[in-house]
């Protein structure tokens, strides 16, 4: 694979790694129901040991709230970001995003809470900062309600940002941050606390909220789009599995 053998250059002659991941569709499938995407042992395994490794730092950033993506992955070292990089923590580091409130995020909750009757399979999850509104259980023929209640909300929240993902709609603080410039600053802090004068960036993720990263880190990271959708990405993949065995080699090669 051309992503590997390049990988394999880079890395080779002592270089560090800064490397972040997405979670769902990325270290993990993407399955029925946002509560049961888990870590595979293996996979946690592998990113321990990149955590392990002085010549390298992970990030994780996800549109989860920052406790469940903590729980989820439950590995020191990290250094994690919750709601597209609106709170940010691990690694003695701390950032949350001073313009970003919850109480437009939760009445707008509770606006889409009582939406819910009339589609019914959508799910509605608050996740602090952010709430979202899932239809991965919704019968396609009503799935065009689900963006019209969406694009109705936030019609009346100009303090909204609305960001589409895999059959879910985020509702954010429209507060001009995003995942991009989330991982320009932690690519900034953890690139500082490498040993090594050079280092290797790496940002894979599947989701649009990802084509963000991509362009934000364009010629500074190598970017890994997970699937099939278009991207602007520098290198694609075509599953988890392939995510998989980029880890393992990443975490071989800070091993040795």
């Amino acid at each position: 694979m051309r992503l590997l053998d390049r990988l394999d250059r880079e890395l080779g002659d002592g270089a560090g790694l800064v490397v972040i991941f997405d979670y769902d569709g990325t270290l993990t499938p993407i399955v029925s129901s946002p509560g049961a995407a888990f870590l595979a042992p293996s996979v946690r395994a592998n990113l321990a040991r990149l955590v392990e490794s002085d010549r390298a730092r992970l990030a994780i950033l996800s549109g989860r709230g920052l406790a469940d993506l903590r729980a989820r992955v439950a590995l020191d070292g990290v250094l994690y970001g919750g709601c597209h990089g609106l709170e940010i923590a691990g690694r003695e580091l701390r950032f949350r995003h001073p313009r970003a409130h919850r109480s437009g995020v939760a009445a707008t909750a509770r606006v889409l809470a009582a939406a819910l009757p009339l589609v019914p399979g959508a799910l509605v999850e608050c996740k602090g900062l952010v709430v979202s509104l899932h239809y991965r259980h919704v019968a396609p023929s009503r799935r065009g309600a689900v963006r019209e209640i969406a694009e109705q909300v936030l019609s009346r929240r100009p303090d909204l940002a609305l960001i589409g993902g895999h059959l879910v709609f985020d509702f954010m603080p429209r507060v001009g941050w995003h995942k991009g410039t989330a991982a320009r600053w932690m690519v900034s802090r953890l690139v500082r606390t490498l040993p090594a004068r050079r280092a290797v960036i790496v940002y894979a993720g599947d989701d649009a909220s990802d084509e963000m990263a991509f362009a934000a880190l364009r010629g500074r990271a190598l970017t890994i789009h997970v699937g099939a959708k278009p991207t602007v990405a520098e290198y694609r993949v075509s599953g988890v599995r392939d995510v998989q065995a980029l880890l393992r080699r990443m975490a071989s090669a800070m091993a040795s």
